[in-house]
């Protein structure tokens, strides 16, 4: 998008701290909420027969549905499940891409992207601090839209979007932070038989006892959930904060075309499990702003058979 509009997206959204909690299949509750929000028809027949059936049977949905004796699903019942296995995240947002490299920024349109990120808590960073002396970001490139505000970004999502239309569409989903701790983890293992190692993001020599038991603990607290973490933070944010009904979502094929993306490509499950667990069906339709602009209507013919996803309010 052009950055004038992206700086007054982000100027008139809250500047305090947002902070974003979550446990597992708590979008299966968001979804649902969406649906009886504007369906007609909130009774549990009718959501059996709909694109959200298979969030019926997710075990906190399951479990309430025994208490619908009148065979409908109430907001009520949605608004007061809760799991005490909740993680707390905090909310920020950035900038990425630049309408004259857009190609090397792989966003599917000349311009900017919004980029929402997902940052953990500061008790990660305090603690990976006590045993690196560095930051948890540090541990990332630097060449990624990490946040600038927090210290321990887990994820991100970059966002391209047109008010006119009505459509937003995210260009990605994704995290360095699992990737280099289970790198640092399997470093740390391998280390010697010392107790020591060296990173080059760290001038101290390390413990690496104490880096592997943190790396561990952290990969197996968010390898599992981050994805499922971002894209809920992504659909709240994109249609409570901004309002937007259409929300579209590459596919691994028409998303490597559109994005340029030559080289290693982006983990497939983020681009087929992630969006069709959320519920998104595929469509051949190009969000109308990427169909009428003229260098993405270029990438848009050289792709094959392009398709998209699709989630629709």
């Amino acid at each position: 998008m052009d950055d004038s509009l992206l700086n007054e997206v982000i100027a008139c959204l809250p500047r305090e701290r947002t902070q974003f909690c979550y446990f597992k299949d708590q979008y299966a509750i968001y979804l649902l909420k969406q649906y009886l929000y504007t369906a007609t028809k909130g009774d549990i027949h009718s959501i059996k027969q709909s694109k959200l059936k298979k969030l019926l049977d997710k075990p906190l949905v399951k479990d309430t549905l025994k208490n619908s004796g009148n065979g409908r699903l109430e907001l009520a019942q949605l608004e007061s499940l809760w799991s005490t296995q909740t993680e707390h995240y905090v909310l920020t947002l950035g900038k990425w891409g630049h309408k004259k490299r857009y190609s090397w920024n792989q966003t599917s349109r000349p311009g900017a992207n919004l980029v929402l990120q997902l940052n953990l808590s500061n008790q990660f960073d305090a603690m990976f601090k006590a045993v690196t002396g560095s930051h948890l970001n540090r541990l990332t490139t630097s060449a990624h839209p990490k946040s600038r505000k927090r210290m321990a970004t887990l994820a991100w999502a970059r966002l391209d979007m047109d008010f006119n239309t009505d459509e937003i569409l995210i260009e990605e989903i994704q995290s360095d932070l699992i990737r280099d701790l289970e790198y640092t983890y399997k470093r740390a293992l391998s280390a010697g038989s010392d107790n020591e190692m060296h990173v080059y993001w760290s001038r101290t020599t390390l413990d690496r006892n104490k880096v592997a038991a943190y790396c561990e603990n952290v990969i197996a607290e968010q390898k599992k959930i981050w994805s499922e973490a971002m894209m809920a933070a992504t659909l709240w944010f994109a249609q409570q904060e901004l309002g937007f009904s259409k929300i579209y979502y590459h596919t691994f094929d028409t998303g490597k075309v559109m994005k340029k993306i030559n080289g290693s490509a982006p983990p497939r499950s983020l681009y087929t499990d992630l969006p069709e667990k959320f519920c998104f069906e595929t469509t051949k339709q190009a969000p109308q702003f990427i169909a009428n602009d003229a260098k993405a209507k270029r990438r848009l013919k050289a792709a094959n058979n392009p398709e998209w996803f699709l989630l629709a309010s």
